[in-house]
Protein backbone atom coordinates (compact mmCIF):
# COMPACT_ATOMS: atom_id res chain seq x y z
CA UNK A 1 0.00 0.00 0.00
CA UNK A 2 1.12 3.64 -0.98
CA UNK A 3 1.22 6.32 1.64
CA UNK A 4 0.60 10.10 0.84
CA UNK A 5 4.25 10.20 2.76
CA UNK A 6 5.47 8.05 -0.23
CA UNK A 7 4.86 9.61 -3.35
CA UNK A 8 4.01 12.88 -2.35
CA UNK A 9 1.20 15.92 -3.91
CA UNK A 10 2.58 15.44 -7.35
CA UNK A 11 3.30 11.22 -7.10
CA UNK A 12 -0.63 11.42 -6.64
CA UNK A 13 -1.56 14.47 -9.23
CA UNK A 14 0.22 12.10 -11.58
CA UNK A 15 -1.54 8.76 -10.59
CA UNK A 16 -5.37 10.48 -11.09
CA UNK A 17 -4.55 12.34 -14.32
CA UNK A 18 -3.19 9.04 -15.99
CA UNK A 19 -6.63 7.51 -14.64
CA UNK A 20 -8.49 10.43 -15.79
CA UNK A 21 -11.95 10.50 -18.11
CA UNK A 22 -10.77 11.06 -21.56
CA UNK A 23 -10.64 14.61 -22.46
CA UNK A 24 -14.51 15.90 -23.43
CA UNK A 25 -15.46 18.29 -25.65
CA UNK A 26 -14.21 22.02 -24.95
CA UNK A 27 -11.88 21.06 -22.27
CA UNK A 28 -8.45 22.74 -23.40
CA UNK A 29 -6.75 21.67 -20.24
CA UNK A 30 -7.39 19.32 -17.21
CA UNK A 31 -5.26 18.11 -14.80
CA UNK A 32 -2.08 19.83 -14.94
CA UNK A 33 -1.38 23.43 -15.25
CA UNK A 34 -2.44 26.59 -12.71
CA UNK A 35 -5.63 26.43 -14.22
CA UNK A 36 -8.26 24.07 -16.23
CA UNK A 37 -9.02 25.83 -19.72
CA UNK A 38 -12.81 25.05 -21.25
CA UNK A 39 -13.32 26.53 -24.36
CA UNK A 40 -16.48 29.07 -24.67
CA UNK A 41 -18.00 30.63 -27.49
CA UNK A 42 -15.81 33.40 -29.83
CA UNK A 43 -12.83 31.81 -29.30
CA UNK A 44 -12.51 32.56 -25.84
CA UNK A 45 -11.76 30.29 -22.73
CA UNK A 46 -12.71 30.21 -19.36
CA UNK A 47 -10.26 29.58 -16.58
CA UNK A 48 -10.97 27.77 -13.43
CA UNK A 49 -8.87 27.41 -10.44
CA UNK A 50 -9.47 26.01 -6.53
CA UNK A 51 -7.35 26.28 -3.46
CA UNK A 52 -7.40 24.97 0.33
CA UNK A 53 -6.28 26.80 3.34
CA UNK A 54 -6.28 24.11 6.76
CA UNK A 55 -5.95 25.43 10.03
CA UNK A 56 -2.81 23.94 11.54
CA UNK A 57 -1.17 23.27 7.88
CA UNK A 58 -1.59 27.07 6.19
CA UNK A 59 -1.92 29.03 9.09
CA UNK A 60 -2.77 29.42 13.36
CA UNK A 61 -5.89 31.32 14.02
CA UNK A 62 -4.88 32.11 17.60
CA UNK A 63 -2.62 35.24 16.74
CA UNK A 64 -3.55 35.74 12.62
CA UNK A 65 -4.84 38.61 11.58
CA UNK A 66 -8.28 37.23 10.17
CA UNK A 67 -8.53 40.45 7.20
CA UNK A 68 -5.09 39.00 6.20
CA UNK A 69 -6.25 35.18 5.72
CA UNK A 70 -9.07 36.23 3.78
CA UNK A 71 -6.90 38.19 1.19
CA UNK A 72 -4.41 35.53 1.34
CA UNK A 73 -7.27 32.97 0.41
CA UNK A 74 -8.39 34.79 -2.95
CA UNK A 75 -4.81 35.94 -3.97
CA UNK A 76 -3.48 32.25 -4.16
CA UNK A 77 -5.78 31.62 -7.03
CA UNK A 78 -5.14 35.01 -8.31
CA UNK A 79 -2.29 33.92 -8.75
CA UNK A 80 -3.57 31.26 -10.38
CA UNK A 81 -5.03 32.86 -13.53
CA UNK A 82 -2.27 35.15 -13.62
CA UNK A 83 0.06 32.14 -14.19
CA UNK A 84 -2.34 31.65 -17.22
CA UNK A 85 -2.24 35.61 -18.69
CA UNK A 86 -6.39 35.30 -17.68
CA UNK A 87 -8.58 37.89 -16.55
CA UNK A 88 -10.13 37.19 -13.14
CA UNK A 89 -14.25 36.75 -12.52
CA UNK A 90 -16.12 35.04 -10.23
CA UNK A 91 -15.24 33.15 -6.84
CA UNK A 92 -17.18 30.80 -4.73
CA UNK A 93 -15.94 30.16 -0.92
CA UNK A 94 -16.61 26.85 0.57
CA UNK A 95 -16.23 26.51 4.62
CA UNK A 96 -15.93 23.86 6.86
CA UNK A 97 -16.75 25.74 10.68
CA UNK A 98 -16.20 23.96 14.09
CA UNK A 99 -19.37 24.65 15.63
CA UNK A 100 -18.21 27.09 18.33
CA UNK A 101 -15.99 29.02 16.11
CA UNK A 102 -16.14 32.96 16.85
CA UNK A 103 -18.61 34.26 14.01
CA UNK A 104 -16.76 37.88 14.28
CA UNK A 105 -13.50 36.31 13.19
CA UNK A 106 -15.03 35.06 9.98
CA UNK A 107 -16.75 38.27 8.88
CA UNK A 108 -13.49 39.74 9.30
CA UNK A 109 -11.69 37.24 6.88
CA UNK A 110 -14.40 37.99 4.55
CA UNK A 111 -13.82 41.43 4.53
CA UNK A 112 -10.34 41.00 4.25
CA UNK A 113 -11.16 39.16 0.90
CA UNK A 114 -13.64 41.38 -0.27
CA UNK A 115 -11.30 44.40 -0.30
CA UNK A 116 -9.34 42.38 -2.75
CA UNK A 117 -11.61 41.16 -5.00
CA UNK A 118 -13.01 44.60 -5.04
CA UNK A 119 -9.52 46.00 -6.84
CA UNK A 120 -9.77 42.87 -9.46
CA UNK A 121 -13.32 43.07 -10.07
CA UNK A 122 -14.48 39.51 -8.68
CA UNK A 123 -17.80 38.77 -7.55
CA UNK A 124 -18.36 36.46 -5.00
CA UNK A 125 -20.99 34.04 -6.21
CA UNK A 126 -21.61 31.79 -3.49
CA UNK A 127 -20.25 28.55 -1.97
CA UNK A 128 -21.10 26.38 0.99
CA UNK A 129 -20.97 26.15 4.69
CA UNK A 130 -20.81 23.10 6.51
CA UNK A 131 -19.92 22.15 10.10
CA UNK A 132 -16.17 20.46 10.98
CA UNK A 133 -15.24 18.46 13.88
CA UNK A 134 -11.56 19.15 13.63
CA UNK A 135 -9.84 22.46 11.97
CA UNK A 136 -11.33 25.23 10.08
CA UNK A 137 -10.94 24.25 6.25
CA UNK A 138 -11.44 27.37 3.46
CA UNK A 139 -11.05 26.47 0.11
CA UNK A 140 -12.27 29.18 -2.61
CA UNK A 141 -12.51 28.39 -6.21
CA UNK A 142 -12.59 30.91 -9.40
CA UNK A 143 -13.12 31.44 -12.48
CA UNK A 144 -11.67 33.73 -15.43
CA UNK A 145 -11.44 34.80 -19.15
CA UNK A 146 -9.50 35.29 -21.99
CA UNK A 147 -9.01 34.35 -25.56
CA UNK A 148 -8.16 31.16 -26.39
CA UNK A 149 -4.82 31.93 -28.25
CA UNK A 150 -2.80 33.61 -25.57
CA UNK A 151 -3.22 31.52 -22.90
CA UNK A 152 -0.06 30.89 -21.37
CA UNK A 153 0.79 27.12 -20.83
CA UNK A 154 3.57 25.09 -18.74
CA UNK A 155 4.34 23.00 -21.68
CA UNK A 156 5.93 25.21 -24.70
CA UNK A 157 9.36 25.94 -23.59
CA UNK A 158 11.96 25.52 -25.87
CA UNK A 159 15.45 24.95 -26.39
CA UNK A 160 17.12 28.76 -26.14
CA UNK A 161 14.17 30.44 -24.65
CA UNK A 162 14.82 32.80 -21.94
CA UNK A 163 14.05 32.21 -18.02
CA UNK A 164 12.39 35.44 -16.25
CA UNK A 165 10.94 35.80 -13.00
CA UNK A 166 8.95 38.49 -11.49
CA UNK A 167 9.53 40.66 -8.41
CA UNK A 168 11.92 39.31 -5.80
CA UNK A 169 12.03 35.98 -4.85
CA UNK A 170 12.43 34.25 -0.72
CA UNK A 171 10.80 37.03 0.86
CA UNK A 172 7.50 35.10 1.92
CA UNK A 173 9.86 31.94 3.51
CA UNK A 174 12.10 34.72 5.23
CA UNK A 175 8.19 36.63 6.06
CA UNK A 176 7.27 33.12 7.67
CA UNK A 177 10.36 32.34 9.65
CA UNK A 178 9.59 36.07 11.25
CA UNK A 179 6.14 35.01 11.65
CA UNK A 180 7.55 31.74 13.51
CA UNK A 181 9.47 33.31 16.00
CA UNK A 182 13.10 33.23 14.36
CA UNK A 183 14.99 36.02 16.14
CA UNK A 184 16.78 38.06 13.53
CA UNK A 185 18.28 41.55 14.01
CA UNK A 186 16.11 43.50 11.19
CA UNK A 187 14.75 47.16 11.48
CA UNK A 188 11.32 47.31 11.77
CA UNK A 189 10.93 48.29 8.07
CA UNK A 190 12.10 45.00 7.15
CA UNK A 191 10.58 43.34 9.04
CA UNK A 192 7.23 44.59 7.90
CA UNK A 193 7.50 44.21 4.63
CA UNK A 194 9.00 40.30 5.08
CA UNK A 195 5.95 39.55 6.76
CA UNK A 196 3.85 41.09 4.37
CA UNK A 197 4.90 39.45 1.86
CA UNK A 198 4.41 36.56 3.32
CA UNK A 199 0.60 36.82 4.43
CA UNK A 200 -0.55 39.52 1.88
CA UNK A 201 1.00 38.35 -1.32
CA UNK A 202 -0.13 40.49 -4.26
CA UNK A 203 -0.96 38.42 -7.56
CA UNK A 204 0.62 40.08 -10.70
CA UNK A 205 -2.89 39.64 -13.20
CA UNK A 206 -2.01 43.16 -14.57
CA UNK A 207 1.98 41.34 -15.76
CA UNK A 208 0.24 37.78 -16.25
CA UNK A 209 -2.18 39.85 -18.66
CA UNK A 210 0.58 42.20 -20.30
CA UNK A 211 2.64 38.90 -20.86
CA UNK A 212 0.17 36.99 -22.49
CA UNK A 213 -1.40 39.69 -24.88
CA UNK A 214 2.52 40.36 -26.35
CA UNK A 215 2.78 36.63 -27.68
CA UNK A 216 6.56 36.21 -26.59
CA UNK A 217 5.47 34.31 -23.60
CA UNK A 218 6.13 30.01 -24.52
CA UNK A 219 5.52 28.84 -20.88
CA UNK A 220 4.70 30.35 -17.72
CA UNK A 221 3.54 29.85 -14.01
CA UNK A 222 3.20 30.78 -10.76
CA UNK A 223 5.98 29.95 -7.60
CA UNK A 224 4.05 28.54 -4.85
CA UNK A 225 6.31 25.49 -4.33
CA UNK A 226 9.45 27.49 -4.51
CA UNK A 227 11.76 28.10 -8.00
CA UNK A 228 13.45 24.79 -7.83
CA UNK A 229 10.40 22.98 -7.77
CA UNK A 230 8.14 25.08 -9.57
CA UNK A 231 10.70 25.57 -12.61
CA UNK A 232 10.77 21.38 -12.92
CA UNK A 233 7.23 21.11 -13.88
CA UNK A 234 8.00 23.49 -16.74
CA UNK A 235 10.88 21.57 -17.73
CA UNK A 236 8.98 18.23 -17.68
CA UNK A 237 6.17 19.01 -19.53
CA UNK A 238 7.94 20.40 -21.96
CA UNK A 239 10.37 18.20 -22.37
CA UNK A 240 13.95 20.18 -22.13
CA UNK A 241 16.08 21.36 -18.84
CA UNK A 242 17.26 24.50 -17.73
CA UNK A 243 20.28 25.95 -16.42
CA UNK A 244 20.12 29.28 -13.91
CA UNK A 245 22.22 31.87 -13.37
CA UNK A 246 22.90 31.71 -9.93
CA UNK A 247 23.98 35.69 -9.76
CA UNK A 248 20.61 36.84 -11.27
CA UNK A 249 18.60 35.78 -9.20
CA UNK A 250 16.18 38.83 -7.96
CA UNK A 251 16.15 39.42 -3.82
CA UNK A 252 14.96 42.19 -2.42
CA UNK A 253 17.06 44.43 -0.01
CA UNK A 254 15.04 43.39 3.00
CA UNK A 255 15.53 39.29 2.21
CA UNK A 256 19.53 40.29 2.04
CA UNK A 257 19.82 41.84 5.53
CA UNK A 258 17.52 38.58 6.40
CA UNK A 259 19.94 36.44 4.89
CA UNK A 260 22.76 38.04 6.44
CA UNK A 261 21.52 38.26 10.16
CA UNK A 262 20.30 34.26 9.82
CA UNK A 263 22.12 30.94 9.52
CA UNK A 264 23.30 28.57 6.80
CA UNK A 265 20.24 26.76 6.25
CA UNK A 266 18.41 30.05 5.73
CA UNK A 267 20.81 30.85 2.89
CA UNK A 268 18.48 29.13 -0.62
CA UNK A 269 15.41 30.24 0.12
CA UNK A 270 15.30 32.23 -2.95
CA UNK A 271 15.67 29.08 -4.73
CA UNK A 272 13.98 26.31 -2.46
CA UNK A 273 11.21 28.78 -0.44
CA UNK A 274 7.55 29.27 -1.74
CA UNK A 275 4.50 31.27 -1.39
CA UNK A 276 5.86 33.98 -3.30
CA UNK A 277 3.53 34.42 -6.21
CA UNK A 278 5.47 35.88 -8.54
CA UNK A 279 5.51 34.62 -12.29
CA UNK A 280 7.87 32.22 -13.39
CA UNK A 281 7.85 32.57 -17.81
CA UNK A 282 10.30 31.60 -20.78
CA UNK A 283 10.32 33.91 -23.88
CA UNK A 284 11.86 32.77 -27.10
CA UNK A 285 15.23 35.28 -27.42
CA UNK A 286 13.41 37.24 -30.15
CA UNK A 287 10.83 38.13 -27.91
CA UNK A 288 13.23 39.45 -24.85
CA UNK A 289 13.12 43.48 -26.18
CA UNK A 290 9.17 43.70 -26.26
CA UNK A 291 9.06 41.36 -22.99
CA UNK A 292 11.34 43.84 -21.00
CA UNK A 293 9.74 46.92 -22.54
CA UNK A 294 6.59 45.85 -20.37
CA UNK A 295 7.94 45.16 -16.60
CA UNK A 296 8.18 48.56 -15.38
CA UNK A 297 6.61 47.01 -11.40
CA UNK A 298 7.01 44.65 -10.01
CA UNK A 299 9.92 44.31 -12.62
CA UNK A 300 11.36 41.10 -14.07
CA UNK A 301 14.85 39.45 -14.09
CA UNK A 302 16.44 36.99 -17.04
CA UNK A 303 17.78 34.44 -14.36
CA UNK A 304 18.97 31.52 -17.33
CA UNK A 305 17.87 29.62 -20.36
CA UNK A 306 16.62 26.69 -21.80
CA UNK A 307 18.49 24.15 -22.78
CA UNK A 308 18.11 20.33 -24.24
CA UNK A 309 18.21 17.51 -21.40
CA UNK A 310 15.83 14.94 -19.74
CA UNK A 311 14.39 17.76 -17.21
CA UNK A 312 17.18 18.83 -15.45
CA UNK A 313 17.71 22.42 -13.69
CA UNK A 314 21.29 22.99 -13.27
CA UNK A 315 22.66 26.62 -11.18
CA UNK A 316 26.23 28.09 -12.18
CA UNK A 317 27.94 30.30 -10.41
CA UNK A 318 29.94 33.52 -10.52
CA UNK A 319 32.69 31.52 -12.41
CA UNK A 320 30.90 29.51 -14.53
CA UNK A 321 30.44 26.26 -12.60
CA UNK A 322 27.32 24.40 -12.86
CA UNK A 323 26.30 22.12 -10.46
CA UNK A 324 22.82 20.49 -10.34
CA UNK A 325 19.92 21.65 -8.17
CA UNK A 326 18.25 19.05 -5.87
CA UNK A 327 14.34 19.42 -6.70
CA UNK A 328 13.18 20.89 -3.42
CA UNK A 329 10.70 23.37 -2.46
CA UNK A 330 7.09 22.94 -0.24
CA UNK A 331 6.00 19.15 0.01
CA UNK A 332 2.54 19.01 1.61
CA UNK A 333 3.31 15.13 2.96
Amino acid sequence: MATFREIGEFGFIERIGAAALPPAVGVCCGIGDDCAVLACENDRVRLITSDLMVEGVHFAVEGSNPGWLGHKLLAVSLSDIAAMGGEPREAVVSLAIPPDFDVGFMERVYKGLRGLASRFGVNVVGGDTTRSTGPLVMNLTLTGEMDQDRVCYRSGAARGDLIYASGTLGDSSAGLKLALGQAVGLSEEDREFLLRRHHRPEPRVALGRALAASGTVTAMLDLSDGMASDLRHICRQSGVSAVIDGTAIPVSPAFRRFREHSDACTRNLEITGGEDYELLFTVAPGGRDDVEALASEPGISCIGRIVSGDERIYIENAQGLRSELEARGFEHF
